[in-house]
């Protein structure tokens, strides 16, 4: 009995059904078999359909399949980036023996829907109800070299207002100071933030489990709203800002910015993002996402009276060569507070030190851990008592100067420089800064540097400004005979002009 054709299919129902004819009326008028007629006349078979069977699995597929399973459930505690996938089961099977083909292996894994998607219900949110947050990572060259940076991406999932900020790093002060930074941009504060299971926020466990960091609290109820974390492996649940990273890798990042510093490059990333707010429109939504944002602003909780200082506080001794110690790099204080206890102040750009409420300094927060952080200006008083070490001196040959000072070291070519730049650092203490830097800079360029041109400079200065002050009136430390020493220590007598 062959399969008929979709008309003759047709006609056999219209006669059946609506004419009424029996089936032996029906093969007689269409020409067909009455079996054929049986078949089709009460619609239980579409023509073309093949009927489903079962295949019996042969009994090889059977047993390897079983195994597959219990290496599975061997292996179920892994972390989910260390899951077994099919090439490595097919390399475990075939060390037990089994001879089967990889492709057969990853074929049985399929069908068996060992590694199904999670399957997940589609959110939806009301203007002003959440803000999802993420971390993730782009390049960008920064006073002319290519700089790793980390990006602080915040999303509102009703209008899909976007907000990144850029960080040097991922630290608990540039996870604060970015919702600190997402709030203000944003003009409001949403009723839930949420998150991974950020270590900066999460104390231990995750999703309703979460124990939150006592910092966090304090934002939390600084800012009014209420911190939701998602369960582990569950970024379904904050699906808006999953796709945000990679956005603003786009329009922001590509291609890679070049800035001088993390100021421009913030600037920088603001502007993408408010052309991205400004002219984009989301697939399957009725409005653009700038009339949405006009319309969530509304909806925002206000922020409030005074923005929380983000900043990571703790106390830290003064060391004997006048430095606190932060994540293994040296910070240098004022020669007066050694042996002290300071306050010190983390945000992610600086480390400002306090001793009993009063700023001491503030230091550029170093990203190396062999970055330290000396002033030389802080080490003038020792250096003045201990002459000897000036010529080796940490702070002197890799301390933090100012681009003048930095320069007159490079282009300095007297074997007592060192000596020099103290000088001048003293000059500090009686001169104005912005002048005495002019100074330096005049040296430098003549190509050949020295602290007596510097005080020329100086001279010429204050005869234009008709004062008449004599600058080189100070303490001068002058260069150490250190021959004198060596001749000590073989025997020798010291001499006056290398007692100093």
């Amino acid at each position: 009995m062959a399969a008929v054709d979709i008309d003759t299919y047709k006609m056999i129902r219209r006669l059946y059904t609506v004419d009424g004819l029996s089936q032996r009326q029906i093969a007689k008028q269409l020409g067909v078999s009455r079996k054929t007629v049986r078949k089709y006349c009460n619609g239980s078979v579409l023509p073309g359909n093949r009927k489903d069977y079962q295949v019996e699995k042969n009994p090889m597929r059977v047993t390897i399949e079983n195994e597959i399973i219990k290496i599975i459930n061997e292996h179920k505690e892994a972390p989910s980036k260390q899951k077994l996938n099919a090439k490595v089961i097919w390399q475990m099977l075939i060390k037990s023996g089994y001879s089967v083909g990889a492709s057969t292996v990853r074929k049985y894994i399929q069908e068996m829907r060992i590694d199904k998607p999670e399957i997940f219900i589609p959110l939806e949110f009301e203007p002003g109800e959440a803000m999802e947050f993420d971390w993730g990572d782009a390049y960008a060259y920064i006073n002319k070299v290519k700089t790793r940076v980390s990006l602080f991406c915040a999303v509102l999932p009703y209008s899909y207002g976007i907000f990144a900020a850029v960080f040097p790093d991922k630290t608990s002060s540039s996870f604060f100071t970015g919702h600190v930074m997402a709030f203000e941009y944003f003009e409001g504060v949403p009723l839930r933030c949420i998150y991974d299971n950020l270590k900066s926020a999460v104390l231990e466990g995750s999703g309703k489990d979460a124990i939150k960091q006592e910092r966090f609290k304090k934002l939390e109820a600084h800012y009014a709203f209420e911190g939701i974390f998602c369960n582990a492996a569950s970024g379904w649940e904050k699906g808006s800002v999953e796709n945000l990273v990679a956005i603003v890798r786009q329009i922001a990042f590509t291609p890679m910015p070049r800035v001088q510093n993390f100021a421009q490059l913030q600037e920088h990333v603001n502007q993408a993002c408010m052309d991205y707010c400004m002219h984009h429109k989301i697939k399957g939504r009725q409005a653009s996402i700038k009339d949405m944002l006009d319309e969530e602003r509304k909806c925002l909780l206000p922020l409030p009276a005074y923005p929380l200082d983000p900043a990571e506080e703790i106390k830290a001794p003064v060391y004997p060569d006048l430095t606190v110690r932060i994540n293994g790099v040296k910070y240098s204080v004022p020669y007066a507070y050694a042996g002290l206890t300071v306050t010190v102040k983390i945000s992610p750009f600086h480390v400002d030190i306090y001793h009993e409420g009063n700023l001491l300094y503030r230091h550029k927060k170093a990203l190396h851990t062999s970055d330290h952080q000396y002033i030389p200006e802080h080490y003038l008083e020792i250096l003045i008592r201990k002459p000897r070490a000036i010529k080796n001196a940490a702070p002197l040959k890799s301390g933090v100067l100012p681009l003048e000072l930095a320069e007159f070291m490079q282009l300095c070519k007297s074997r007592d420089k060192n000596y020099q730049l103290v000088n001048i650092l003293l000059l500090g203490k009686r001169i104005d800064k912005d002048t005495l830097l002019w100074a330096v800079k005049q040296a430098n360029a003549t190509g050949t540097p020295s602290y007596e041109m510097v005080c020329f400079y100086l001279e010429i200065q204050a005869v234009n400004a008709n004062d008449n002050t004599v600058i080189d009136d100070g303490v001068k430390v002058k260069a150490v005979d250190l021959e004198s020493y060596d001749n000590l220590i073989k025997g020798g007598h010291l001499t006056n002009e290398g007692n100093e």
